[in-house]
């Protein structure tokens, strides 16, 4: 263990070397932009700036690929509350109750209390690599396609929280997005399937369009149609008002950041799960264990604090599998590993020994990065909260024209923005109909990893994968917690409302 707090510190002390420093800086400000353009992303940023980073020492190259990758999904916040169009996929469940919170008024606080959430869950996921590294990195060794699948189920089972006063509507949308992460090629069956000869289609259906369309479209459209501006509430005399009540949220809430960074962390450990599924199993987790849920969806804090820690938190988890075990936690840790490849740092067990200084300059890099932009987004907040306050006929263009150029990065095809308009369609019926769009996406990010590990599962492990691993039994006793639950509160709900009308008969 002391040979960890050593590494620890020699690796936080590399990176305020003034070269070192200098890169992450110029890394956090490209990061700023990727995240606040609506459509890009940090494996976009990844991408561009690896030719860059390649050409520099390693610990110089971590930190500016890093600096850039550890803030979009900070900054990506930023237009999700302020107009409603999640930056990235991993903005979603921020937008859910962070734009309602800026219709309000209060985009200040929704805000600040993402900036803090964050910079709270890098640390308390750096906190749990420390404590656990050992404990942790058997428990990854242990995961295999039955585990993957039971995570994904019980991802699935945590969208039942999130389907609104009608559990059977819910389930009808997320078996929808089921069905639409099965478009495309499929490798395991070797064919096609849904694709209707359409070349477009063959490849599968990207998700930024389908956000796009069914979250931000709506959106847009009710705003042009009341001819208003986002907000019809100020913020108040003072503008940091807001931001000091966001802090003080994410203080009341410290044990919910916790465990929603502890959530997120564990995400990031287990390679394939990402930023987006860490999200909504934090804010699943928030809505699960509340007390009093009724406001989540309509500008609950909680339901900002929770996504923000949890995909924060992920960042420095995807870290561990890519340098300890040669397994990419996710995308951008692909392109990451390609470039410690390149810089002369092999990923597997040195990273964990010899070079374990560099491995911990990494996570250190996630927390400095987020703690930085943190400040820097506080300091110009004042300004951004003004876009809530432009008349709907100036901005609403404006946006719109964003999310066509979001919608259009997915894969430089019409058929993105065909997709978009589509989905723009059927969010706003979803809307007024009062049918849940969340578990739409939840069943389309969560079915190809349903899917690809159900098939390896039952071909190797036969059933009784379902009674022999000890951490797929776990994972069935929380699935069945949550059922027990949903069923629970619905009964007691029931009780609530046949009462009043006994006392009425009598």
């Amino acid at each position: 263990m002391l040979d960890v707090l050593n590494a620890s510190a020699e690796g936080f002390v590399l990176l305020f070397h003034w070269r070192t420093f200098l890169f992450m800086m110029l890394g956090i400000t490209f990061g700023m932009i990727f995240g606040l353009i609506p459509g890009l992303s940090g494996l976009t940023g990844m991408s561009l700036l690896l030719p860059i980073a390649i050409t520099q020492p390693p610990e110089i190259a971590i930190a500016f690929l890093l600096g850039m990758y550890a803030v979009t999904t900070q900054t990506d916040a930023i237009p999700a509350v302020l107009i409603g169009v999640p930056g990235t996929s991993a903005a979603q469940a921020t937008y859910l109750d962070g734009y309602p919170m800026a219709k309000r008024g209060e985009a200040g606080r929704a805000l600040s209390a993402s900036y803090f959430a964050s910079v709270w869950g890098t640390l308390v996921s750096v906190f749990v690599i420390i404590l656990f590294l050992p404990v942790l990195r058997a428990v990854i060794d242990n995961f295999a396609s039955p585990e993957f699948f039971m995570t994904s189920l019980f991802g699935l089972m945590l969208a039942a929280s999130l389907v609104g006063t009608s559990v059977t509507r819910g389930l009808i949308v997320a078996f929808l997005g089921l069905l639409l992460s099965t478009i495309g090629y499929a490798e395991f069956a070797s064919q096609d399937r849904f694709t209707m000869d359409i070349p477009y289609l063959e490849a599968g259906i990207p998700i930024v369009p389908i956000a796009l369309g069914i979250f931000a479209l709506p959106e847009v459209i009710d705003m042009l149609l009341s001819r208003r501006s986002i907000s019809e509430k100020a913020e108040g005399s003072n503008p940091n008002s807001g931001a000091l009540e966001g802090f003080k949220d994410t203080i009341r809430n410290r044990w919910l950041t916790f465990r929603a960074g502890v959530i997120g962390c564990v995400a990031g450990m287990i390679p394939g799960l990402g930023g987006t599924v860490a999200e909504w199993l934090s804010y699943g987790h928030a809505v699960q264990s509340a007390r009093d849920n009724a406001m989540f969806g309509r500008g609950d804090v909680r339901g900002v604090i929770a996504p923000e820690a949890g995909t924060a938190a992920q960042k420095p988890g995807a870290i561990v599998p890519t340098v300890a075990l040669g397994i990419p936690g996710n995308a951008s840790m692909a392109v990451m590993m390609g470039a410690l490849l390149i810089v002369g740092l092999r990923p597997g067990p040195p990273m964990l020994f010899e070079n374990l200084h560099i491995t911990f300059q990494m996570t250190w890099t996630v927390v400095v990065a987020n703690l930085i932009v943190a400040f820097l987004c506080l300091w110009l907040q004042r300004y951004l909260i003004l876009i809530c306050f432009v008349r709907a006929e100036i901005i609403a263009p404006t946006i719109f024209c964003f999310m066509i150029v979001g919608a259009s990065m997915a894969s430089n095809s019409i058929g993105d923005i065909i997709l978009f308009g589509a989905f723009g369609v059927v969010g706003y019926i979803f809307k007024h109909a009062d049918w849940p769009r969340v578990p739409l996406i939840i069943g389309f990010v969560l079915g190809g990893l349903l899917e690809n590990n159900l098939w390896i599962t039952t071909r190797r492990y036969d059933v009784a994968f379902m009674w022999e691993r000890p951490i797929v039994m776990i994972m069935e006793v929380m699935i069945a917690a949550i059922i027990a639950s949903i069923v629970i509160s619905r009964l007691r709900k029931q009780k609530t409302t046949v009462k009043p009308a006994e006392s009425f008969e009598d």
